[in-house]
């Protein structure tokens, strides 16, 4: 069996034709803050600026030193939220490990918080009481619907339970009446679990964890993770291994990339 490919390009593409039509008149503009220095968190936001040039929407990059202390982070991410000139923020994740995450996500103004990591907005996520969808799950969710893909009674393996992929996509699976399993770092014998999947989810940064040894025959195989070797970004999927068994497989890049973009940039102008 070769597995199908998913990619996300084409359907990005349409949402962002559809925003460039929605934002004309509006003044927008994304800050994101940046401490200090992660080659993935990078590519991101280079990503996110060069998509939000295009639809012409404003972008605000505040890099800030990797020994920035709690207090005055706090204060930078208040300040910048009460600028009236911006309409979304993002405090770009991970943060050093001396800070403490919740807490400098929890200044982010509610009607601002397009990634949806505020425990304000993201508890309204959780009781389908937000207006919008967390990027990632955003992404995967189109990427499924695309496809004609039901979660309901799936079992569905999801690896990684970070804050902006694993826990809301884990949650959200829920929600849609699937089966869940959530591996993390201390797991045993992940491809114990991973080979009961009917449709599994990465989302680590690990490249190559993935092998197609750990993949139920004709599984749909979602690569969220990313990390980057010499320049070059590439997935937790062991891509080549993966797509002999695989019945679905999305690629990095390309696949659920440039939907995390879009749907962002549409959480954007939801809010605004």
């Amino acid at each position: 069996m070769s597995a199908k490919i998913l990619q996300g390009e084409e359907i990005a593409k349409r949402i962002l034709e559809d925003l460039k039509k929605r934002i004309v008149g509006k003044q927008l503009k994304l800050a994101v803050v940046q401490v200090g220095k992660n080659a993935v968190s990078e590519t991101y936001i280079r990503k996110k600026e060069e998509v939000a040039a295009k639809l012409g929407i404003g972008f605000e990059l505040h890099k800030l030193s990797q020994e920035i202390s709690q207090a005055e982070l706090k204060r930078r991410v208040e300040a910048i939220g009460k600028d009236k000139t911006v309409s979304g923020m993002i405090v770009q994740l991970p943060l050093p490990k001396h800070l403490n995450q919740q807490e400098i996500l929890d200044e982010i103004p509610r009607e601002k918080d397009v990634d949806v990591l505020s425990s304000a907005n993201f508890g309204l996520f959780v009781l389908r009481r937000l207006a919008i969808l967390p990027p990632t799950v955003g992404a995967v969710s189109m990427l499924l619907q695309e496809n004609r893909i039901d979660l309901k009674g799936k079992n569905v393996v999801i690896v990684g339970a970070g804050r902006l992929v694993g826990l809301p996509l884990a949650l959200w699976c829920v929600r849609e009446k699937a089966t869940i399993t959530v591996a993390n770092e201390h797991t045993q014998d992940l491809a114990s679990i991973t080979k009961n999947a009917d449709i599994l989810i990465s989302g680590v940064g690990k490249k190559g964890l993935i092998k197609g040894n750990m993949v139920k025959r004709g599984a749909l195989v979602i690569d969220v993770g990313t990390s980057v070797e010499d320049g070059r970004s590439t997935g937790d999927v062991d891509f080549e291994s993966v797509a002999k068994d695989a019945g679905f497989l999305t690629a990095v890049p390309g696949g659920v990339g440039p939907l995390t973009v879009a749907c962002l940039l549409r959480n954007l102008l939801t809010l605004s």
